[in-house]
């Protein structure tokens, strides 16, 4: 009996025809280093200076080794002559290298480079212009200026790219082969890169649709992915509620026991405590099953009306684990904001509405839809389980968290496609603390911003930015800015 392959949408088994049968794992990202130098001076000057030109451009690759361990560093060794750059640019492409740092360790004419980079072109280049330590040595002889002319070169090799419309985001560090400060410049740049291009491999999944009203959340599957990166898959609820209604019940036990165990629940049955848990194994399961990165789902009259409760416990305890992203009311924008802050830092953030502003603090209150690690609350021991403050369809009290995010340097962002295209919006901030959670029934965090507040939401307002926004902690401003630029869309950063 022959046996056919089925759609996800239809087969029984776990191999589909139109879902890969195994996610795409991370790689660390192969970095091609290419280093230039110029067979001529090999002869016109002392033996040393070849060693002591080859010995430089090996401290770089050490320290990039050292500063980017966990990414792959492919090095041909020094180009001094065009049969070497042939070598090594054929040894790259051999090598699918996603990114190449450039650094000359003297003068070099542009040749040399563009033979190399003829090979790659697809990968970006970013230019190092480094030198032997940073100081001008008045005592210096015409060898060791020589020694440090990476600037001739770099200037020749940009001012070409820019007369053959190569790299036009060319990414330029400046400073001495030590330089920590220029190593973490570029770690954060190939942070950032591989944050994008691991959202190209990126599974979405959309159980329902944005919430009716919310046009600032709406969405072409099309420009995400030919913009933004990652694949959108429509996933029915009916398979949702198929995990959820054969959901083992000695799994569903567990997350109960665990979840009276660790929080403090208030006012909530043992049905609410069930149902929530039953809800979190099965959008577990829905996640493995369909080859899943992420996750948002409607629960305003839609999930939770077919569930009788909230996904706010299975939400809050998928972002503890680390391993998927989710969030509610169809904010597929907001949840590839949340994936990329997750890329970047290795932890989930928060999702929160825009709340009333203070002058005083200079700061805005954030309300979250109860759902959060509780990592970031202030107080681990004063978190409470409540009900949940909407009632959309509910049978029961349903489910959420209540308390108020922890002080911190924190970057908040979204995106949004206008007009115009997509745009980012970047905002650096504080989280403030504050002593006792403030008693809502939800998360909250209260942080000032730079800018004066009421300008700041004139301009937010303006602007037309989406009413929702993800709160990463940390300063991933840098990070973020590049990540827009190499998606290609406007940014905008307070």
């Amino acid at each position: 009996m022959t046996t056919y392959i089925e759609s996800f949408e239809t087969a029984k088994g776990n191999v589909f025809g139109d879902l890969l049968s195994a996610k795409v794992e991370r790689r660390p990202l192969r970095i091609g280093l290419v280093t230039v130098a110029f067979f001529e001076y090999w002869r016109m000057f002392s033996e040393s200076f070849k060693t002591n030109v080859t010995a430089d451009m090996t401290r770089v690759y050490n320290n990039l080794c050292s500063h980017m361990e966990q990414e792959e560093i492919v090095w041909s060794g020094i180009i001094d002559t065009l049969d070497a750059a042939e070598e090594a640019g054929v040894q790259l492409a051999e090598n699918q290298v996603d990114l190449i740092i450039y650094v000359a360790g003297t003068y070099c004419p542009d040749y040399m480079a563009i033979q190399t980079l003829e090979h790659v072109r697809n990968a970006p280049v970013m230019l190092f212009n480094t030198q032997n330590d940073n100081k001008i040595h008045l005592d210096t002889e015409y060898e060791n200026i020589l020694r440090n002319s990476a600037l001739i070169a770099n200037l020749q090799l940009a001012a070409t790219f820019k007369k053959m419309g190569w790299y036009s985001d060319l990414k330029v560090v400046v400073g001495s082969i030590d330089d920590r400060d220029a190593y973490e410049e570029m770690t954060k740049y190939i942070r950032a890169y591989k944050a994008y291009m691991s959202l190209r491999n990126t599974n979405i999944g959309v159980v329902g649709h944005v919430f009716r009203g919310m046009y600032d959340f709406e969405y072409d599957k099309t420009m995400i992915k030919g913009t933004l990166g990652p694949n959108l898959i429509a996933i029915q609820v009916d398979h949702l509620i198929e995990q959820f209604n054969k959901a083992a019940n000695e799994e569903v036990e567990a997350i109960m026991e665990e979840t009276k165990r660790r929080f403090n629940i208030i006012g909530l049955g043992e049905d609410d405590i069930y149902k929530s848990s039953k809800l979190h194994v099965a959008l577990s399961n829905t996640l493995k099953r369909f080859r899943l990165d992420a996750l948002t789902l409607l629960g305003q009259h839609y999930v939770e009306q077919k569930t009788g409760t909230t996904p706010y416990l299975a939400n809050t305890m998928l972002h503890e684990e680390g391993k998927y992203v989710v969030n509610t009311e169809g904010d597929v924008h907001g949840l590839i904001i949340m994936t990329l802050m997750k890329l970047l830092t290795g932890k989930v953030p928060t999702f929160a509405e825009w709340g009333e502003f203070d002058e005083e603090r200079n700061a805005i209150l954030m309300v979250h839809h109860g759902y959060a690690n509780p990592e970031y609350a202030t107080d681990r021991n004063t978190v409470k389980v409540n009900r949940s403050p909407e009632q959309w369809g509910l049978q029961g009290a349903g489910f959420g968290f209540e308390y108020t995010l922890k002080p911190g340097v924190v970057t908040i962002g979204h995106l949004i496609i206008d007009a115009e295209g997509y745009k980012m919006l970047i905002v650096k901030g504080e989280a403030l603390h504050i002593p006792d959670n403030i008693p809502c029934e939800e998360i909250t965090a209260v942080v000032r911003l730079k800018p004066p507040i009421k300008q700041f939401l004139k301009e937010l307002i303006k602007e037309g930015f989406a009413h929702h926004c993800i709160i990463g902690y940390g300063d991933l401003a840098e990070e973020l800015s590049m990540v827009a630029d190499f998606m290609k869309i406007r940014k905008f950063i307070f």
